[in-house]
């Protein structure tokens, strides 16, 4: 079965861009950037599997079989290269399609992204998932949304994550929380991806829990960039919209196959569901 996906086409050109949402959400979580990435370029936005309409997988979650999934997709598509734009687990995914074909990735721009974490965040994980089958999963979210989106800024982040995960339900959420509980040490993932992919860490100067870990790796990796974004948390799509599209539309500009991308008026598709 195909992910659930929704997609614009452009009338000139043919750069693709690709967004992965994080763990909980949906794509609709890029509803600031929709707009105004799609008079640029062509958007597909796509649903993981458990998430909107798409429909879950039968095997353990794992970043490899979820990258596998959007891979199958894109393929259905005949989308042969495109860049990829992720926020939180997101980026993990996207670094998995990186590892496995990365002629298929032309950059890679990750908000939020899921390097490495604190020991106590950690912790908490694998707390949540020792007392997933007696705790509701919305109290132990609404925790997590809290922790990682803490301040009065990150209200509609942290707002669009506990609405949308609430259509999960317990069972996708306990499978979720298992793939977090054995993800921690990434970096070594993100780093020894093929150095030819451009990268642009995005960050929010308040994302406390993922931050460090983002400059630790983009500081070790020739191909890769950070921009940190100020008054934003780990959702910095939502927290500064405007700043990061145009820091990420601006990137992918940079590296184009086309020497300048017109904005037109795009055409929606219509939602497939498969």
């Amino acid at each position: 079965m195909l992910l659930d996906y929704k997609m614009y086409q452009h009338d000139t050109s043919n750069e693709w861009v690709v967004f992965l949402h994080g763990a909980g959400g949906n794509h609709t979580i890029f509803y600031k950037q929709a707009k105004q990435f799609k008079k640029h370029f062509n958007c597909l936005f796509v649903n993981f599997p458990g998430h909107g309409k798409s429909k879950p997988l039968d095997v353990k979650y794992t970043t490899g079989n979820i990258a596998d999934k959007v891979l199958e997709l894109l393929d259905h598509l005949n989308i042969q290269q495109s860049h990829f734009i992720g926020i939180s687990l997101g980026t993990m995914v996207m670094t998995e399609i990186g590892h496995k074909m990365p002629e298929r990735v032309a950059s890679m721009t990750m908000g939020g992204a899921v390097v490495k974490w604190k020991f106590w965040t950690d912790m908490l994980f694998k707390i949540a998932y020792k007392v997933r089958s007696f705790v509701p999963y919305m109290l132990l979210y609404k925790f997590f949304a809290r922790i990682l989106m803490p301040k009065k800024n990150h209200k509609d982040s942290r707002s669009t994550f506990v609405n949308e995960a609430s259509k999960l339900g317990q069972r996708e959420f306990v499978r979720w929380t298992e793939l977090l509980t054995v993800s921690n040490g990434l970096y070594k993932r993100f780093l020894s991806m093929p150095k030819q992919i451009p990268k642009l860490y995005v960050m929010g100067d308040e994302d406390h829990v993922f931050l460090k870990g983002a400059q630790y790796t983009a500081d070790r990796d020739p191909d890769a960039s950070l921009q940190i974004i100020d008054d934003s948390g780990h959702v910095c799509n939502i927290d500064q919209a405007q700043q990061f599209n145009d820091y990420t539309i601006s990137f992918i500009e940079k590296h184009t196959d086309e020497n300048e991308t017109t904005p037109s008026q795009s055409k929606p598709v219509k939602m497939t569901i498969a």
